[in-house]
Parts: C-alpha cells; structure tokens; sequence
C-alpha cells in the first residue's frame, strides 16, 4: 500500500463485524472507519463508539450520500445485501460485502452488472480462503504432491442450539433458516473452498435434508456429493442447531498422498508418499484470515484491480449452493455443467 487513508463506513454491526471485522478495521494504518450503520439504533450506537466513528446513523443512504465515503463493508443479511450493494456502487463505492452475496442468481446478476455499469469494485467476503493455510493446501495440488483425482471431504457446523440460553441468537438462525438451509449461508463458503482448490467446475450434485426439530422452517443438517468437470470429488455437510458438534473434517485425499486443514490449531498438512509438510500459524486463524482479506481490498482499491474473490466467484458459489438446495427438494441429482460460469 502507498499509505494513502481509505475513508470507509460499515454497513450492517452484528456478531461479525463486531467480532472480526473491528480490530482489523482498527488495527490497518490504511483504514480510517468514518461511519457505521445498523437499522438497530442501540446497536449502531454501541458500534459507532467501538469504531471512534465521526457519525453513526440507522439510514444506510445517509453513508452512500456521504462524499466522504470511499468504500463501504456491507455485513448485511443476504436477502438484503444485493439492494443496498448496488445502491452502494452506483454511489461511487468499492464495496466489500459479505458473503453470500445474495440468495438467487438473478439479485448476484444484478450486483454484477451493477459493478460493470458503476465502474467500481466488488469483492465478495469468502474470508477463509484468503491466507497461507489455504494457500498451502492449493500449492500442494499445483505441485501434483497428491496426485489426481482427489477427494475432498469437508463438514462445517456453526449456530448451537441453545433457545433458552441465547434466545437472540435462536430467533436470527431460525429467521436466516426462513430464507434458506445452512448450504446456501455457511456453504457460500465451502462452495469457494472448493472452487479454489479444484480449479474446476462442479457437474454434478447429489444432496440430502434432515430437519431435527419440526419447528425448523428448512432442513438444519445438508450434506452432499459433488463431482466436478476435472474428475476430482468432494463430500460436503454442513450443520446448524445442535446442542453440540462434531470435529469438522477438511481433508483432501489422492493417489500419491493426503492433506488437511486443522481449523483448531491453525495448521495445514501434506502427509505424501516422499514426504511430509507443516505449515504452522503463529496468530488465529480467523483473525489471520480477515486481516488478508481487507488488505486484498485496499490493493484492489488502490491499484483499481477487479477483487479476487469478486462477483464471478460469488455467482459461481451461488450456482452450486442453489443446487444443493434443490437437489435436496427434488431428491434427484442435479446436473450444473451448462450453468457453470464462462
């Protein structure tokens, strides 16, 4: 970076922003947050003064009327993202918003080619791609140290189950439930890993629902299988709402060895057939994560770079998570091939 001070706002101050997103907005010299935004005015308020902002507002209109304002980190709920995105854009802000970007292919369209018409910068937060233990693990397949095809098997589960313990957080799952199961939400993520790492389209996807409790509005267990244009393969589950959660797996099985990602203690492992690899964070992983992902937002800013990840990887993450949902319904495999971004 020049050192030139970006003029940020945040849109959207729930659990992530003020969880992650603060310190590395805080801590990046690069960075000055100059409003924030929550349609929840105590909330904007608490995050108005955590951030030392100028101005806090309930009015995300009042930020994008702000000449001030360079770019703004959108951390709304999806089905709400793709309006106040665009607005954003044709404002004349690069924007970073969380994923998933929207929850039909037709809304992400439209964010793209709001981008495209606006002139300005989209990047999609697939935080968990960015880093050196992702970057290790798609070094080792580039290398051929595992050999093809692989087998990916990934399970993530989030959201415990605990009504009477956190009813705010019960009543946001279950309304984020109402809008989609957790392989459109939490899967934004997986479907990027996998992109990412396969350097491949998906196919295919064979997929089923459990809802565990009859009050969940969708099923809270997804799993799937995937098989893509390159031959490679991935098992995916996600799971929300349980009382408690097994180890999530992210392994990556071939011919000439294995590797895997330790999400707990922030390692990536190459066990081959010649030998073996560490690549050992010294800081959190999610931390790590999201302090690379806003400094790829400020180099793409700076140097007027299309952001990668941007809206053709969110479009393509939306692709197949849509297609797990509806392969889900249908209980038939779903055939993606002819959907796949060009």
């Amino acid at each position: 970076m020049s050192g030139n001070l970006v003029k940020l706002a945040v849109i959207g101050c729930g659990d992530i922003v003020m969880g992650q997103h603060l310190p590395t907005l805080l801590e990046h010299p690069s960075v000055h947050v100059t409003a924030v935004c929550d349609k929840d005015p105590v909330r904007a308020a608490a995050a108005g003064a955590a951030f030392g902002s100028s101005y806090h507002t309930t009015d995300h209109k009042r930020i994008l009327e702000d000449k001030e304002v360079q770019a703004v980190l959108i951390c709304t709920p999806p089905w709400a993202t793709p309006v106040i995105t665009m607005e954003a854009l044709q404002a004349g802000k690069d924007v970073l918003c969380e994923k998933p970007m929207a929850t039909s292919l037709e809304a992400a369209q439209q964010m793209a080619e709001a981008e495209r018409l606006s002139g300005r910068l989209l990047q999609v937060g697939f935080t968990y791609r960015h880093g050196p233990l992702m970057d290790a693990l798609r070094g080792w397949i580039e290398s051929d140290s595992l050999g093809r095809p692989l087998q990916i098997r990934l399970a993530t589960f989030d959201e415990v189950w605990d009504p009477e313990g956190n009813q705010e957080h019960y009543e946001r799952i279950l309304n984020t439930l109402r809008h989609g199961p957790p392989c459109i939400h939490d899967g934004a993520h997986a479907a990027d890993h996998l992109a990412f790492l396969t350097g491949s389209s998906p196919v295919r996807i064979t997929a089923r629902g459990l809802t565990s409790r009859p009050e969940f509005p969708s099923p809270n267990y997804n799993s799937a299988l995937i098989e893509f244009a390159n031959g490679d393969q991935a098992k995916l589950e996600i799971g929300w709402f349980y009382p408690g959660f097994p180890l999530g797996e992210f392994q990556i099985l071939g011919p000439k060895g294995m590797a895997y990602l330790d999400r707990a203690k922030g390692e990536a492992v190459l066990i081959s057939d010649r030998l073996t690899e560490r690549v050992q964070l010294s800081e959190n992983r999610v931390r790590s994560c999201f302090r690379a992902q806003l400094q790829k937002f400020l180099e793409s800013i700076e140097l007027h770079q299309k952001p990668i990840p941007g809206s053709r990887e969110g479009i393509s993450s939306l692709r197949l998570t849509l297609a797990f949902v509806k392969a889900m319904e249908t209980g038939e495999s779903v055939r993606i091939s002819e959907e796949r971004e060009t």
